[in-house]
């Protein structure tokens, strides 16, 4: 059983491991560790893969920028001041990607293990893997229901 979505999203979003919820799977800002030292998920699961961490990161990087660029045209219409806006436009450009990486790589394993769940041959220890089969079967056993 798969771990829900919203679970591994919210995990991701707080920099953990979407498997277990380890917390320090980065050694520095930009630097992330190969495998979770809880669970043993190693974070790229195919080559290639942080190419869509890269497009998220990039994407919403630009997305800010077009957004504060409109904001700052919307406040100082009808002269608007384009070195300012510029200026502000160009550090949202450069300063938000390098403070969301961390986010854009756990949210990204978040994204690709809610597309491709776990898989036994992957060495993720089975504790995390059948942990939400373990709980409902826990709860089926008190109901005094049986499978």
């Amino acid at each position: 059983m798969a771990l829900p979505t919203g679970t591994l999203l919210k995990r991701g979003l707080h920099r953990r491991c979407p498997v277990c919820g380890q917390g320090k799977i980065f050694r520095r800002w930009v630097v992330m560790r190969e495998r979770c030292p809880r669970c043993s998920l190693c974070f790229q699961r195919e080559p290639g893969e942080w190419l869509g961490s890269w497009f998220l990161n990039i994407c919403l990087a630009q997305i800010l920028a077009v957004v504060v660029i409109l904001i700052g045209v919307a406040v100082s219409y009808p002269r608007p001041s384009i070195v300012p806006i510029a200026i502000a436009g160009i550090l949202v450009t450069v300063g938000f990607p390098i403070w969301f990486f961390p986010y854009s790589r756990t949210l990204w394993v978040a994204i690709d293990l809610a597309m491709r769940p776990l898989e036994f041959a992957e060495g993720v220890d089975p504790q995390w893997e059948l942990a939400p089969d373990e709980a409902v079967l826990d709860a089926e056993r008190r109901a005094g229901t049986r499978i």
